[in-house]
């Protein structure tokens, strides 16, 4: 029998709550004096969770925020420990979670690629010869011998994102690590991720790119409240996700979109037709027009992050007069003339 590349039976992480956690002495010491005692408050963030992933297979995860996303690829990395059940995992694993998170800040680059390189399971000899491939990659060669310390934030993830994707590991963990740098890097790292899309690769997913997720995932599971409201095909589980979303807004014409658009801070608004086909349709709406755009286009456009664009059915967004492009246009004065 095969055993699956990911495995989690009756999984439940209980987690302490902020108001629970007292670091102040002076202060914890004073309220007992005065007889005060705090009441234990704890959150369930994982529910009596079973999944399990073969290997090979492209699993999205998807759910709102809160819903235990995160938290479960960092069940299946080993950074946190479940309070119930077992986590088992079948292979070597790239966790691309918080990325960078484990420098030493006193350490060079070089130093802390071996350490970290060490940390994600690889020889040092292996991960020492290729160094000058992950500094390339980074774009850090001129640095190398720096405190990590004097990286900017942005830096920092560029390193860590080129050793954990260095090497081809079984199975990878992603978390919207697509947001690294600049846009070109964005673009760079896009294409390394690319590589590992195949029948060897067991991929985990946690995304709010809904189109995305149905395109390149064969399966999705749908989190809510640490539960698994559907584990099933792409499609159908993106469709279920966005039919239970509540609106936000009520939106009766295509005038609200451009009165909304018009009301924003720089004048704009992302919508997206309301569908589980995974080439949606998404629109800037600007100037009272709305105009396609593609999604390399969108997923950087003016600071929009995916989960800003707004969910509107078809039929409104067609309300919108359109805006043509600038070829378009030329092309129908052409005709006229």
């Amino acid at each position: 029998m095969t055993l699956p590349a990911i495995d989690l039976r009756d999984v439940t992480l209980i987690r302490r709550t902020q108001q629970e956690l007292h670091y102040d002495i002076k202060r914890t010491l004073l309220n007992l004096t005065r007889g005060l005692r705090r009441n234990v408050k704890r959150h369930t963030v994982i529910d009596s969770l079973n999944v399990r992933i073969a290997h090979g297979e492209k699993v999205g995860i998807i759910g709102p925020n809160g819903s235990g996303k995160s938290t479960l690829l960092k069940l299946i990395a080993g950074v946190l420990t479940p309070t119930e059940g077992v986590v088992e995992v079948e292979g070597s694993l790239a966790p691309l979670i918080e990325i960078g998170v484990g420098f030493d800040p006193e350490l060079n680059l070089v130093d802390n690629i071996l350490y970290y390189g060490v940390l994600l399971g690889h020889e040092e000899a292996v991960v020492r010869a290729h160094v000058e491939s992950i500094l390339e990659f980074a774009e850090l060669v001129e640095i190398r011998d720096q405190p990590t310390k004097t990286l900017s934030s942005g830096m920092s993830a560029r390193l860590g994102f080129a050793i954990a994707t260095e090497f081809r590991p079984d199975i990878l963990l992603l978390d919207e690590v697509l947001a690294v740098g600049d846009e070109r890097f964005r673009r760079k790292c896009g294409a390394r991720i690319e590589r590992f899309w195949d029948a060897h690769s067991t991929i985990v997913l946690v995304s709010h790119d809904l189109a995305h997720i149905a395109r390149t995932c064969e399966r999705v599971v749908w989190l809510d409240e640490g539960k698994a409201r559907f584990d099933g095909d792409a499609s159908t589980a993106v469709k279920l996700y966005l039919d239970s979303v509540p609106e936000s807004k009520s939106f009766r014409s295509g005038e609200d979109l451009i009165a909304m658009a018009a009301a924003s801070e720089n004048g704009e608004l992302l919508i997206r037709a309301r569908s589980a086909e995974p080439e949606a349709k998404i629109f800037l709406v600007q100037d009272g027009h709305r105009r396609k755009i593609g999604a390399d286009e969108w997923y950087g456009w003016s600071g929009f992050s995916s989960y800003e664009v707004i969910m509107v059915d078809e039929a409104i967004i067609e309300q919108i007069p359109e805006r043509k492009t600038d070829a378009e246009g030329a092309a129908e004065e052409d005709a006229v003339t």
